[in-house]
């Protein structure tokens, strides 16, 4: 049971998103709770095998992880500077094309996109030092409290689950690339790690709307 741990995070940070739904409803935030219920389905059904094909199931991991990076992507660059926002949607459009290009015409529909996956991680990991980067230029007079900034958590949380991912999936290429077959072992304890860290600070962000929001977007 300690595999499917990562559930729980999931569970609670679409149960408070729930709760603040109504504080977040006329922000960008409120796509989240949307995206989590998608997110905590998927997981559900997914211990339950409802997706296995021919004993696979990568093909929807494939899908599930294309619409994380779109998703988290799309958040991050509208708390960036408008002036980049046409560069990072051409680059976003970009990695989504060649993740379409890797699942049909290099690793296959069947098989884990692993070139694609690490791409993805690796510009959304990219998109979150620019967010830090932006945070560390802004200049004002008021007093800064990090820990009541929505946005910080959620930059913070991903940033720690990007790398995490992109690891494992770096890891992954390799073992399958020398038949060694421990990546599930593995994947249970950096899953749960990323999973823990970003799901608990999505939470916290959340609450965060509990207090007067200051935004740097």
């Amino acid at each position: 049971m300690l595999q499917y741990i990562y559930l729980f995070f999931e569970m609670l940070s679409l149960t408070v998103a729930g709760i603040q739904y109504k504080r977040m409803s006329h922000t960008p935030y409120a796509a989240f709770f949307p995206y989590l219920l998608f997110i905590c389905i998927f997981e559900v059904c997914s211990v339950y095998h409802l997706f296995v094909i021919n004993h696979n199931n990568a093909w929807i991991n494939n899908m599930v992880i294309a619409i994380e990076f779109a998703f988290f992507s799309t958040f991050i660059t509208k708390t960036l500077p408008q002036r980049l926002h046409k560069m990072l949607t051409g680059i976003i459009v970009g990695v989504i094309a060649f993740t379409v290009i890797d699942i049909v015409f290099i690793q296959g529909f069947w098989n884990m996109a692993t070139f694609a996956i690490i791409v993805q991680y690796s510009t959304l990991i990219t998109l979150v030092c620019m967010y830090f980067y932006h945070l560390m230029q802004q200049q004002t007079d008021q007093h800064i409290s990090l820990i009541h900034m929505s946005d910080f958590w959620v930059n913070t949380g991903l940033l720690f689950f990007c790398l995490l991912e992109f690891c494992f999936f770096c890891a992954l290429s390799y073992m399958v690339s020398r038949k060694s077959y421990y990546y599930f072992e593995l994947w249970v304890i950096i899953s749960n790690m990323a999973n823990f860290i970003l799901y608990s600070c999505l939470a916290v962000s959340f609450i965060c709307f509990s207090r007067k929001r200051i935004s740097y977007s």
